[in-house]
């Protein structure tokens, strides 16, 4: 995936994997990949709905495994916290600690922080 933190060159802080075809929901894998990557509970976590909208998450992972396309070609990643998240269509979920990134906040409240990759 070009655009994505996923190919920076620090590790992600903790990887998971979601199963695309299970019956479980994509943003509570989340929330869990992101406790165990900083050692928080979920009541100290940015509530996830705040970052992006958990309804279209999950149907963009069911439109990625329905698709005739690699599911790992279609990406998205989103910043809560000081981490960022980068989940791919194929059920990858990798969390990265930005805490410590040396990338200036340009944020000016305008833009929602995601990314979205489709690679054809």
């Amino acid at each position: 995936m070009n655009g994505l933190r996923s190919e920076r060159p620090s590790p992600p802080a903790h990887r998971a994997h979601f199963d695309p075809t299970g019956s479980g929901q994509l943003s509570s894998a989340i929330v869990r990949a992101i406790v165990t990557a900083t050692d928080r509970s979920p009541g100290q976590l940015t509530p996830l709905y705040e970052a992006i909208d958990p309804d279209a998450l999950e149907r963009l992972l069911e439109h990625a495994a329905t698709s005739t396309v690699d599911a790992a070609a279609f990406g998205l990643e989103f910043s809560v916290d000081d981490l960022e998240v980068v989940v791919t269509g194929d059920g990858g979920i990798s969390v990265y600690d930005c805490g410590d990134d040396p990338e200036p906040d340009e944020g000016t409240g305008s833009e929602s922080g995601v990314e979205f990759e489709y690679e054809q």
